[in-house]
């Protein structure tokens, strides 16, 4: 968001014009909708699990390809949420493919940031709402520029993190 002034201006403008400089509450969720694209957005291109594995229960076939008991499969969530079948311009931070109208042509399980299906996270609401109002929070005091040339790049571990951290300036607002 730092790197895209136009973002940045619209998520200040719901946060003043749905929160005034209050601190969010729950009952501000429904309102923070700009709030909300910019997580998933976030989440698309930097899912916390890059990948999930799953063992075949018994013999199948999926996508023409043939599994048996035992096999080992692994999605990631990194490669899909960047497939230009299911993304216009994937590797862009576009929180209005969110809108509601954009987020339709989203086919079920092209995204998934919290994997999917029985094994999902119990937690996705929690951790949504938890980001959502935070990113409120800290968004009404500061402003976040990243330090030029700081290289930022990307580490899979258990989680997806950034191999020497994210440095960042923060500008009182």
């Amino acid at each position: 968001m730092s790197l895209n002034l136009e973002i940045e201006q619209r998520l200040h403008q719901e946060l003043q014009h749905v929160l005034g400089g209050r601190a969010p509450e729950a009952s501000d969720m429904p309102q923070l909708s700009y709030t909300e694209k910019v997580i998933k957005e976030a989440m698309r291109l930097y899912p916390p699990g890059w990948a999930v594995a799953r063992t075949a229960l018994g013999d199948c076939e999926i996508g023409g390809y043939r599994l048996r008991r035992g096999d080992n499969v692994v999605v990631s969530q990194w490669v899909m949420h960047r497939d230009a079948r299911f993304f216009a311009d994937p590797q862009k931070f576009d929180p209005d493919r969110w809108s509601p109208e954009r987020a339709q042509s989203v086919p079920k399980f092209a995204y998934f940031p919290f994997g999917a299906g029985p094994r999902g996270c119990v937690g996705q609401s929690f951790a949504m709402m938890e980001a959502i109002l935070l990113l409120a929070t800290i968004a009404q005091r500061f402003r976040f520029a990243v330090v030029p040339d700081h290289p930022v790049v990307p580490m899979p571990s258990v989680t997806l993190r950034p191999k020497h951290g994210i440095r960042m300036v923060l500008h009182r607002r």
